[in-house]
């Protein structure tokens, strides 16, 4: 697999350079690339590029195809329908417009997207798209090898340089309150590395591994929006969580995306007796708003918990399904769900936040020199609910447009040591570290899930605020670290909920309804 270049010895110095770019996913590499032309760039990542949501995207890139007005007005209307009537038009109307410059980008690149025999792109279509519009590379492995087109790419370029297994610790700051780089802990998550930079870029990607079921892999955790939040920047939206419908549920086993595309090509939401009760909540059936699908299952499951619910796709002709989505298959298969011959069980979790770190459509924070891009950031593009492999768009195009702002007026880093003196203690949970994060991750399933109560928001922030409340000063460490950014987003999370505006499957109600009562005869 490849991996870019690293940092000899990197721990206990102080770098510098023009621009720092924390977190290695898609938005991330696409501003390196943007970047590079304008100075140097280091980037500083968690861990290798599986470490990051990027790296398992399954569906595709979410284009207006055709690249028309016509196009670009139905992608626009699909994703304010799907937004629930919380998007920013403008924001929208940019997002869908810089489409084709990232496309063009792409392939420039070589990312080698699935084509039919004659050479003419496959597209599909998903969950709230009106036409097919989605283009996929692999099968079900677009984000894998747009991700690593890019990593490719910049890895050539003498400019760049890579670092891994560093936590972001806090943002330097000069006197004036600008952004001026960062701190970040060590591998052993206790030295600490201060980087100075001239421009500083988040893209460490959301929080929904802080829930018990999500897709997320484990340092999606709200890492940026945390250190941002307690630096003074403004935090907003963070209510609005997107579930998936369609994750593989068998006990035991970590939730596994089945992805999007396979109900664009028509696979079926069933239950145990083969009815597709979808068509019940909305005339789209299984195409239709993820937050629909999501509660509807939640609801249906409720209702009648004996039937199951399950993905479908026995229907389709012998060997589509392992040609069409051959990873979903293979590991389906692996814990031994045959998908061509056998529905797989499946649950909602966690997927996609919505909010994050207020920024515009350049990346620009409400802090002078930081800029936030990607799964982090609060474009307000996605309102209260992401349209279907919209994610990678907005990684695309918010990773250029923040290099157009900044390298249009190149910040250089600035002379002599304007960082105060880190202490070597900080303000720690003393909650043991894995009971601490499996109660956070069990509160906010319960409170911040699919369909909300006031009561249970109303619980579970006080549960939040007790476990913060057990913070006293202690050497840093990364593990107790890491956990307190954890209950800091999580605050943040049920906050919002109780001042945010209804929306799709983030609503609150007043009771839960009652689960169905079996017939004890």
């Amino acid at each position: 697999m490849l991996q870019p270049r690293r940092l000899v010895n990197p721990v206990m110095k102080k770098e510098s350079v023009d621009f720092l770019v924390v977190g290695g996913g898609i938005a991330g590499y696409q501003a390196v690339l943007s970047l590079l032309p304008h100075g140097s760039v280091l980037l500083v990542s968690r861990g290798p590029l599986s470490s990051g949501s990027s790296y398992y995207a399954q569906g595709g890139l979410a284009l207006p195809w055709g690249f028309g007005p016509e196009d670009c007005e139905r992608h626009v209307q699909d994703t304010l329908r799907a937004g629930a009537g919380l998007c920013d038009e403008p924001s929208v109307r940019t997002l869908v417009g810089d489409g084709e410059r990232v496309w063009k980008g792409l392939l420039s690149l070589d990312v080698p997207f699935d084509r039919d025999s004659d050479g003419t792109f496959l597209t599909t279509r998903e969950a709230a798209h009106s036409v097919p519009r989605i283009v996929h590379a692999g099968g079900d492995r677009t984000g894998f090898l747009i991700l690593s087109s890019l990593a490719k790419k910049v890895s050539e370029d003498p400019a760049f340089r890579f670092l891994s297994n560093h936590q972001l610790y806090r943002l330097r700051k000069n006197p004036e309150g600008r952004v001026t780089g960062a701190l970040f802990l060590g591998e052993t998550g206790h030295e600490l590395l201060e980087i100075e930079a001239g421009a500083t870029i988040l893209s460490t990607g959301g929080g929904s591994s802080l829930f018990l079921r999500s897709t997320n892999p484990r340092l999606q955790r709200g890492d940026g929006v945390a250190v941002a939040a307690r630096a003074g920047c403004e935090i907003e939206r963070m209510a609005y969580y997107q579930f998936h419908p369609t994750v593989l549920d068998i006990p035991g086993q970590a939730p596994f995306l089945l992805t999007e595309a396979m109900r664009g090509e028509g696979a079926r939401v069933v239950n145990r007796k083969g009815r597709r009760f979808l068509f019940d909540y909305h005339p789209d059936g299984e195409l239709a708003p993820r937050d629909v699908v999501s509660r509807a299952l939640w609801l249906e499951s409720r209702k009648s918990p004996e039937e199951g619910i399950f993905l479908s796709l026995t229907h389709f002709p012998k060997g589509r399904v392992a040609q069409r989505f051959p990873q979903v298959y293979r590991h389906c298969l692996e814990l031994g769900v045959d998908l061509e011959t056998t529905p797989a069980p499946i649950r909602p979790a966690a997927h996609f936040q919505m909010g994050g770190i207020r920024s515009d459509m350049n990346g620009r924070t409400t802090l002078p020199g930081l800029y936030a891009i990607g799964e982090v950031a609060s474009t307000r593009v996605h309102g209260a609910n992401r349209l279907a492999s919209n994610s990678l768009l907005e990684a695309l195009v918010m990773g250029s447009r923040v290099a157009d702002a900044i390298g249009s007026v190149r910040h250089l880093p600035e002379t002599g040591d304007n960082s105060s003196d880190e202490p070597d203690q900080a303000l720690l949970p003393s909650v043991d570290i894995e009971e601490g994060w499996s109660r956070l991750r069990q509160i906010l399933w319960d409170s911040a899930g699919i369909v909300r109560t006031l009561p249970l928001v109303q619980k579970g922030l006080l549960e939040i605020l007790e476990m913060i409340g057990t913070s006293r000063q202690a050497p840093v460490e990364g593990g107790r670290f890491a956990l307190g950014n954890g209950l800091l987003v999580a605050r943040l999370i049920l906050e919002d909920i109780l001042t945010a505006p209804v929306a799709g499957a983030n609503y609150v109600v007043s009771e839960m309804p009652a689960p169905a009562v079996k017939n004890k005869d």
